[in-house]
């Protein structure tokens, strides 16, 4: 494994559940031997990619992120854009939205709205919504080019629950069966008792620059109930295009 992969490893460690975390526990969840895992955070550090909790010695990420995060919002707004798309979605559709960007294993949630009521479906930010097991991961899996899906199908699947697909035939079976229909739908595959529907937005690319999705209770979604969803849904992809390409 090269340095800069160790690097990366050691930081995806960090969630919204592991905020600081002590050298030890940090070294055995990122797979790498102590005295590797001391080097790559002084490395990381000394650039302000992590610091060092003064009164647990535990480690965080460091305030380096922030200036690197705002410089991409300031070249591609899409985290404001996606704020926007949620709130008015969750307005229209009574249910939890969110917006989401591929990553290395999954997508990425960048914008989230709960509805203002009860028995709603929680987003956890921080949470990899991996490819094979997610609405909004298969949709991106089923509207990508040929080769970045062979490469996505190239990972590990996991089973999460009862219902998570992991065979590579009946994955590329669902991935034909979305992109016909023009949407992802997904019961329970990543959550019990979680159903969820997807579409993709592009931004100038031959992938997706990531999904929208809508998470209700499983029972809620019945086929009446997803036939009024996705025109709202739709209309939220475009609104979403639209703020990013101006078209």
């Amino acid at each position: 494994m090269k340095t800069v992969d160790k690097a990366l490893s050691v930081l995806d460690q960090f969630s919204l559940e592991n905020t600081e975390i002590g050298l030890s526990e940090l070294s055995r969840m990122a797979g790498l031997d102590k005295a590797a895992t001391r080097r790559l955070l002084v490395a990381l550090a000394k650039h302000g990619f992590i610091e060092q909790a003064a009164d647990t010695r535990k480690y965080r990420l460091g305030h380096g992120f922030l200036r690197l995060a705002r410089i991409r919002e300031a070249t591609v707004p899409i985290v404001r854009a996606a704020q926007e798309v949620s709130n008015w979605l969750v307005e229209q559709a009574n249910e939890t939205a969110h917006v989401s960007i591929p990553g290395a294993q999954g997508m990425t949630t960048i914008a989230h709205r709960l509805p203002k009521r009860g028995n709603v479906i929680n987003i956890i930010p921080s949470q990899i919504l991996y490819y094979h097991a997610t609405a909004s991961g298969l949709a991106f899996l089923a509207f990508a080019s040929s080769e970045t899906a062979n490469k996505l199908l190239k990972l590990k699947r996991e089973k999460i629950t009862d219902a998570t697909v992991t065979s590579k035939p009946e994955l590329q079976r669902l991935m034909v069966a979305f992109k016909r229909q023009g949407y992802s739908q997904t019961r329970n595959s990543f959550e019990t008792d979680v159903a969820s529907v997807a579409m993709p937005f592009f931004q100038d690319a031959t992938d997706p620059a990531g999904c929208i999705a809508l998470a209700l209770p499983r029972n809620d979604l019945t086929d009446e109930r997803r036939d009024e969803l996705l025109p709202m849904l739709k209309d939220a992809i475009s609104r979403m295009e639209t703020a990013l390409t101006g078209l």
